[in-house]
């Protein structure tokens, strides 16, 4: 997905925990979340890994060129055991327009 858009919001740099499913082992990703408008629709955007460390701060009187990867995860709830579903999108390239 591509998109013209202003930046909204950025958040500062996120760590948290995750288990590699193949590995089983405890690893850290980084992450910086942007909240992001093309005009019609708003949405969160996450910049991850050495990206998110070296993430500079945007201005958000600026238009961008987005281009996200969307990752449908699925997984079942402990409490109820119902199938859930989550969308992330995941920011791969931002440029000044």
């Amino acid at each position: 997905m591509e998109r013209i858009v202003r930046i909204l919001n950025q958040s500062g740099l996120q760590t948290r925990q995750y288990m590699d499913r193949k590995t089983g082992e405890q690893k850290v990703i980084n992450s910086v979340t942007l909240k992001l408008t093309d005009g019609i629709d708003t949405f969160l955007g996450e910049i991850t890994g050495e990206r998110a460390v070296n993430c500079p701060k945007y201005d958000p009187q600026y238009l961008y060129r987005v281009q996200c990867s969307m990752v449908v995860r699925e997984w079942n709830s402990q409490q109820s055991g119902e199938a859930m579903q989550a969308t992330t999108i995941y920011i791969d390239k931002i440029n000044l327009v």
